[in-house]
């Protein structure tokens, strides 16, 4: 059995030593957004026309579904990301501040960005 991946930076990198011992091309390509595009479909359909409490109850009794979904999801990403020369980590690090900052509550204890002085 493989190793446990214990970061971005060795999943990422586990992916592309996986597609070259596979002779997969690591060139940018349509069919990785279609592949990510039909996962999160997947995922989805269990959820859809659901309340909230029923999402809940569905996530619970489905949870395999799930985790399998975000492990493919993820690979998936990481292939996209080799594909495109993209370092996951750095890609995540140059748009969390942005997102942090767009998704701001008022309330200073729910920030996960402070300002300076709080």
């Amino acid at each position: 059995m493989l190793d446990k991946v214990k970061t971005i930076k060795e999943a990422q990198s586990l992916v592309l030593e996986f597609a070259k011992r596979n002779n997969w091309k690591d060139a940018p390509n349509i069919d990785k957004f279609d592949h990510l595009h039909e996962e999160l479909i997947e995922m989805s359909q269990y959820l859809r026309y659901k309340t909230a409490k029923e999402r809940k109850a569905v996530v619970k009794e489905n949870k395999d579904v799930f985790v399998d979904g975000i492990g493919d999801l993820f690979f998936g990403i990481c292939r996209l990301a080799n594909q495109l020369d993209v370092d996951i980590e750095e890609a995540f690090n140059f748009s969390k501040n942005d997102i942090l900052k767009k998704y701001n509550h008022k309330n200073a204890e729910n920030n996960l960005v402070r300002k300076q002085g709080l």
